[in-house]
């Protein structure tokens, strides 16, 4: 004859489930804080980020941009899009900047440029996408 086994009383698996869901409802709770205060953070630097193209210039298979950021925040790390008048499907060139530029300040980036046929540059913020400028072919001297 086999005994009868007995499971956990209903008291106890109601404790038990109230304690897992309180652990599960802290990480989570510890999880949202820390994520809302690095976006808020990001955010209030961000509205604060602003570059401009102040000049482009092209000579001997290099494109220097003059890059002005008139924020209150010094940004670093660009990424540099050049689209092309005959580029068909392709895609256009796409190259980034480690550099920075300090609040206030103007910086210098050259990079080789092979296709002289540009319709446009486009120069963008990785860490604040909401700091960009596009500058067009007729305003680069050098480029035909």
């Amino acid at each position: 004859m086999r005994k009868k086994s007995k499971g956990i009383s209903p008291l106890v698996a109601v404790i038990m489930l109230i304690a897992f869901t309180m652990i599960v409802a802290g990480i989570l709770a510890g999880w949202a804080t820390r994520f809302a205060s690095e976006q808020r953070s990001l955010l209030e630097k961000c509205v604060r980020a602003n570059i401009l193209i102040k000049k482009g210039t092209y000579a001997n298979g290099y494109l220097t941009l003059m890059l002005y950021n008139p924020g209150t925040v010094p940004l670093k790390g660009f990424q540099v899009q050049v689209t092309y008048e005959d580029q068909g499907p392709a895609l256009p060139s796409t190259w980034n900047i480690n550099g920075s530029v300090s609040a206030n300040t103007y910086q210098s980036f050259t990079n080789n440029l092979t296709n002289t046929s540009v319709d446009y540059v486009e120069v963008r913020s990785i860490e604040c996408q909401g700091a960009y400028d596009m500058l067009r072919s007729y305003d680069i001297p050098g480029i035909a």
